[in-house]
């Protein structure tokens, strides 16, 4: 929109100092794309009350699009203007005790080691205590720099550099000039290599299908249509908040190409590339002078940390077609980056982005009711606590459309549960921030950060989230939040308040005191030795989220993200069912037939789902017991009567069991079913008849 032309020739007022044209441009289009997300989520939100056909909603959303690039053109300068209001701080008028920061770098130390050596036997304890430790003497430190004689507000980007840095601009402009080439490369090559990794997600039968559906049907998907085709309510737990698979399904239908390609071959690696643009924006705004080590280091991380499928790396581009995806790939790192800016330079442009981004992050998932408000927190708690009270307050705004999204659905919705394991706050560091070495560096990075970010602004925000990840790891804090919300399942997406790439890259911007004098090869050398041995430790201690092991597997041509062999099988037995039939297989081919139609059904596509799915008792007790029939070869089998019941409850058209299973057919020929044909791996049969 306007403002990316601005960014582009260089006229706007917000434009700092080192940053190449490039850089803004595609600064201005990762601006843009945040707002007219944002516009989307709204219109789509009028739409789940008014009902209208998706159609109507592209239109709504051009005309709000439309709006909204007229608003900001006809008072460019007022958006763009300096501060609204002037806060009272400054910097101390002497420096804060040493000591602070040398209790907070070795309780730090202390609490990311025992974090990620959790699983080898040390006591959580030995964590949260030195955790806790490490962020109060972190926020004395801060605060005590902060604190001061009443006074103006310092010109943004004139804090301090953080210990060991270059001062000067000469060091942002030429980090700059070399960092964004290499993020545009970078960016590029995990877009395309998002194509040929294949890492298959069951919850796509739910996030796909809901494309799947409004590409069949032009309209918004109000309930089930994974196991129904509309006749049951919506998967408690799953309130249908979140505009993204909508949006894709429209698009799609528009062009008339199927919705899980459209996701796959189009979604996917773009939103890739944005997720690495906005990790170089945030390590541009946090570690300025030192950003392409830093840059370099957090995106090994991302290729190496696969050992958890809900790893950062895992929720990158294996997995950036599902909303909760982008949200922790590309918009928190954007909202860090917002706050940052707003906190420095508090233009209203500023604080819009702030409030957009909270609406598109609810458009991503209803997660975001939960996550986007730790994120405001850790921000705006430290701002206040510095004196910036309107500041931090202020901040606050991208919290607000999560808050009331959250509260709409616990109002609007019976049950707003979330089936599942609840994960204690040792289990969530370990699914999400991982263990071992991984784990180790990234609780070292998460306490120190506070001192290796850059001094000002950004050091306050990443003691707000150190504070936050402590209290959020003390035991029992995860369990009575589960038990107040229900969201008990999905709370270790708390984590996701840490930015773990950044945070770990910050650690190689650290000067080693031979790097600040000898000869030239030997500071060089030490510059960057720092980056080298993070990066080698990573490599070294981590799996890559493209390894077998990780559940992937690499293709030599763009496929989509699901067994090509399940896809082929379930694509031949929904012709066989036809439209509104009911098709029974092994789950490992059921899975797939969301993602090719919503007109045809498949009795268990997803288990999860299934429990979870607001229907009597006997709906789901049957189509588990069909399941157990023809899941696998061995094992246990239910019995003949079970399966000729749930067969004549269900109305199954096809009912399908691998060609090697005998026992599986024979309790399908048993019901009566027959008129046996092959399909690839499958034999199936059809029912009597009448």
């Amino acid at each position: 929109m306007i403002e990316v032309l601005d960014r582009a020739a260089g006229t706007s007022s917000g434009r700092r100092e080192g940053e190449t044209r490039t850089a803004r441009l595609m600064d201005g289009v990762t601006d843009g794309a945040v707002l007219l997300f944002a516009a989307w989520t709204v219109v789509y939100h009028l739409g789940l009350l008014l009902r209208p056909p998706t159609w109507v909603l592209l239109l709504g959303w051009l005309a709000a699009s439309a709006a909204i690039a007229a608003l900001y053109g006809a008072r460019r300068g007022w958006w763009e203007s300096g501060p609204p209001w002037r806060e009272h701080s400054g910097p101390a008028a002497a420096p804060p005790p040493r000591s602070l920061a040398v209790i907070s770098v070795a309780a730090g130390l202390v609490a990311g080691t025992c974090a990620g050596l959790n699983t080898s036997g040390v006591p959580w304890w030995c964590t949260w205590a030195p955790g806790a430790v490490s962020a109060a003497a972190s926020a004395a430190y801060l605060l005590l720099l902060f604190r001061g004689p009443r006074g103006g507000d310092r010109p943004p980007g004139t804090e301090e550099p953080a210990s060991g840095e270059p001062d000067g601009e000469d060091d942002r402009a030429r980090e700059t000039r070399w960092g964004t080439p290499l993020a545009l490369l970078t960016g590029a090559g995990f877009a395309v290599a998002s194509l040929f990794i294949v890492n298959s997600d069951g919850d796509d039968a739910y996030f796909v299908s809901r494309s799947v559906a409004t590409a069949a049907t032009g309209e918004i998907p109000l309930k089930d249509v994974i196991f129904t085709p509309g006749t049951a309510d919506e998967i408690a737990g799953e309130p249908p908040v979140s505009s993204i698979e909508v949006l894709a399904g429209a698009v799609a239908r528009l062009l008339g190409v199927p919705a899980a390609s459209f996701l796959w071959y189009l979604v996917l690696p773009a939103a890739t590339f944005f997720a690495i643009w906005a990790l170089w924006r945030l390590v541009r705004t946090w570690a300025p002078r030192r950003a392409v080590p830093c840059f370099a280091v957090a995106a090994t991380y991302l290729l190496w940390c696969g050992t958890s499928t809900a790893s950062l790396g895992s929720f990158h581009l294996l997995r950036m077609w599902q909303g909760k995806a982008i949200l922790v790939s590309v918009l928190l790192p954007l909202l860090f980056v917002y706050m940052t800016r707003w906190a420095e330079r508090r233009s209203r442009a500023d604080l819009a982005l702030l409030a957009a981004a909270g609406v598109a992050a609810v458009g991503l998932t209803s997660s975001a009711a939960f996550v986007v408000p730790l994120v405001a927190g850790a921000a705006a708690v430290p701002l206040v606590a510095a004196g910036r009270v309107r500041t931090g307050v202020a901040a606050c705004a991208a919290a607000v459309y999560p808050l009331a999204a959250g509260l709409m659905v616990m109002l609007f919705n019976d049950d707003t549960s979330v089936a599942g394991t609840v994960h204690d706050g040792a289990g969530s560091y370990e699914w999400v921030l991982q263990q071992s070495v991984l784990g180790v560096l990234a609780g070292c990075a998460l306490w120190l950060s506070p001192l290796t970010a850059r001094r000002g602004v950004p050091a306050l925000i990443t003691a707000g989230v150190a504070a936050g990840l402590t209290a959020l790891v003390l035991p029992g804090v995860l369990g009575v939040t589960a038990d107040l919300s229900g969201a008990g399942q999905v709370l270790w997406r708390t984590m996701w308040l840490v930015p773990a790439p950044v945070l770990i890259g910050l650690l190689a911007t650290v000067r080693l005191p031979v790097a600040r004098r000898g000869p030239r090869p030997v500071r060089l050398l030490a510059a960057g030795a720092p980056a080298a041995a993070l990066a080698a430790a990573l490599i070294a201690g981590g799996v890559p989220v493209w390894s077998a092991s990780n559940g992937s597997a690499v293709v030599g041509q763009p496929a989509w993200k699901a067994s090509g062999t399940s896809v082929g099988a379930a694509r031949n037995v929904i012709g066989l069912a036809g439209p509104g039939g009911l098709v029974l297989m092994p789950p490992a081919a059921m899975r797939s037939v969301p993602l090719l139609t919503v007109r045809t059904h498949a009795v268990n596509a997803n288990g999860h789902y299934l429990r979870s799915l607001p229907v009597s008792q006997r709906f789901i007790d049957d189509r588990k017991t069909l399941t157990a029939a023809v899941r696998a070869a061995h094992g246990s089998k239910p019995e003949e009567s079970e399966v000729r019941a749930a067969l004549a409850r269900t109305g199954v058209d096809v009912a399908c069991a691998w060609r090697w299973d005998e026992r599986g057919t024979g309790l399908l020929r048993a019901a009566g079913y027959g008129d046996e044909r092959l399909v690839g791996s499958l034999r199936c049969l059809f029912p009597p008849r009448a």
